[in-house]
């Protein structure tokens, strides 16, 4: 659908309005030669409101014959009419909706026969903090000696909440809602279950910290750095739909410490050349939503279709590095290795309930990979070059949701198109990440106040959402697309103009040739066929297949911008 018009969408409305504000203050007191204060508080703001129509996926595989003689009377008892003429061309017309509207009448379950959906959200979040510290310059056996030791409190209350309405799909790809809700009540049962996707959720988030870090520099060749950091972090959750006690609700308290060590080594054998070592360990709590989702006793059909929540354990990182650093004339260069190791990494795995899951604790997932930078100056040219080569992998095994991956275990016993599990072994890749990142840049200077600048940026392919086991192998006819987003190189213009010492003229140029490439790709179920009509049951008589198929995020396109700067104060001193 992208190839034959860029411009397009998958299924509208598609809306999103955001609004965020900061504030931010940051204070410093130097008490002595060796002893200086500092300190930053910071309130910050964020709403975001959705309202998408989207395919109802559980319709994908019902047949959209028209209205039986019970939901006609329905219809014409509301006052519709205009039934299509009765046949096959009538059930096969490509964007049925009397049936939805009949069903909605009658209230026999329309989340089964509404092809459509509008899905709204809304969330509001408020996040506070301040933190303090001291720095002390000094001697330790007779060696030069930084010590920084400080205090940490950060807070955030979110408020999020979720509905559904039901309706039909109109030719332009447009979603038409009737009078059927995902509340349990109005849209019926689906698979024997209530179709209800409401929630209402309230999560306090407070995290205390306190730090350190020495260093310790010796004979000015050697620096050693020890340093640790103790995070405290309480999660509240309170769901305002289901009671307490209720295998359903999402309230609970949680509570999580751990104490982070961290310890580094750096060589400078001449003033131009450094060499460094580190390990260091860091960790993070599980957020609200991971906790609303994490009971297999109550699996969500998607991450953000919240339940019951047993508690999770707080990812740990460990993470070690190795590099070199140096300088010459007009010259910079680095070079350095890092590997990342997440224990507890929080995954979204398949139950047993085919198409459902929930989060866990899944084990091990490893970062790493190696940087290499260079840079240099040619008298008014500066250029540069950035390499960074990243393998992201699963180290553990795991059973996910994989319906849309044509290597799923319903495929390989002769039901593709189905829904079904894929197993994840140690070195499959992780999705979206890729491999290779090459950045070029240079900058010339025309004059004194006239600079050119210039990027590139390349990009190799990564796995789609979804392809988890690397496995996807498209044939053509239950499976689409490759299951890969495609590398890509996007070339940057920018120049600025210095009109006066106060005012400067900046212009830039993003994607100047208007690469067509996708930023993250995902698979999925879709009831369109390749020209963007709507296929029920397209693969009669296997009337329980649905077409899969690899869904893009289009990069964006060429982008013209200009601006103009004033600096206030003394010319020169921004």
């Amino acid at each position: 659908m992208l190839a034959r018009e860029r411009a397009s969408v998958y299924t509208k409305p598609d809306q999103t309005h955001n609004r965020s504000s900061l504030f931010n203050l940051a204070a410093s007191h130097a008490v002595n030669d060796v002893l200086q204060l500092s300190g930053n508080a910071y309130y910050r703001t964020i709403r975001s409101a959705t309202f998408n129509g989207d395919l109802n996926d559980g319709a994908l595989d019902q047949s959209l014959y028209q209205p039986n003689a019970a939901e006609r009377g329905a219809l014409n008892a509301a006052g519709y009419s205009g039934f299509p003429t009765s046949g096959a061309t009538a059930a096969n017309t490509p964007f049925p909706f009397w049936r939805c509207l009949g069903q909605a009448l009658l209230g026999d379950e329309p989340a089964g026969k509404c092809n459509g959906v509008l899905n709204r959200t809304h969330s509001d979040q408020q996040n506070h903090g301040l933190s303090g510290q001291l720095s002390a310059l000094g001697t330790l056996a007779g060696q030069r000696n930084q010590l920084v030791a400080g205090a940490a409190y950060d807070a955030s209350r979110i408020g999020f909440g979720q509905s559904s309405q039901l309706g039909y799909l109109n030719a332009e790809r447009s979603i038409t809602p009737v009078n059927a809700f995902g509340d349990g009540v109005n849209g019926g049962n689906v698979d024997g279950a209530p179709y209800d996707t409401r929630v209402d959720l309230s999560g306090r988030i407070r995290t205390w910290s306190a730090f350190a870090s020495d260093t310790l520099s010796i004979r000015n060749q050697w620096h050693l750095t020890l340093a640790g950091r103790y995070n405290t972090t309480s999660i509240t959750n309170r769901d305002y739909l289901h009671a307490d006690g209720d295998k359903a609700s999402l309230s609970g308290a949680h509570r999580f410490s751990r104490f982070n060590p961290a310890a580094g080594i750096t060589f400078n054998p001449t003033p131009k050349l450094n060499a460094y070592a580190g390990y260091s360990e860091s960790s993070r709590a599980p957020t609200s939503i991971e906790l609303g989702c994490a009971n297999p006793e109550q699996p969500c059909k998607l991450p953000n279709a919240m339940a019951g929540d047993p508690p999770l354990a707080q990812v740990v990182t460990r993470t070690v590095e190795l590099g070199v650093r140096g300088a010459g004339a007009n010259m910079q260069w680095h070079a350095g290795v890092f590997s990342a190791e997440n224990k507890d990494d929080i995954l979204f795995v398949a139950d047993n309930q085919a198409g459902f899951g929930y989060f866990k604790n899944f084990g091990k997932t490893r970062r790493r990979g190696v940087e290499l930078g260079l840079s240099g100056k040619l008298d008014k040219l500066n250029l540069g070059a950035q390499l960074t080569w990243l393998d992201a992998s699963f180290q553990s095994v795991e059973t996910v949701n994989g319906s849309s991956n044509s290597s799923n275990d319903a495929a390989v016993t002769g039901a593709p198109g189905t829904e079904g599990t894929i197993a994840i072994r140690p070195g499959d890749r992780i999705p979206l990440i890729p491999r290779q990142m090459l950045k070029l840049f240079a900058d010339y200077a025309v004059s004194p106040g006239f600079m050119l600048d210039a990027s590139v940026v390349a990009v190799s392919s990564a796995p789609a959402r979804g392809n988890e086991n690397n496995g996807h192998a498209p044939d053509g006819r239950y499976y689409l697309g490759q299951g890969y987003s495609a590398g890509y190189v996007v070339a940057n213009l920018g120049a600025s103009v210095r009109l006066s010492p106060r005012w400067q003229l900046i212009a830039q140029v993003n994607n100047v040739f208007d690469t067509r490439y996708n930023s993250a790709a995902q698979l999925g179920a879709t009831g369109f066929d390749g020209s963007g009509n709507f296929v029920a049951q397209p693969f009669d008589p296997d009337n329980a297949a649905v077409r899969h198929s690899t869904f893009y995020a289009p990069g964006a396109p060429r982008l013209v911008s200009a601006s103009l700067r004033y600096a206030f104060g003394k010319p020169g001193a921004l």
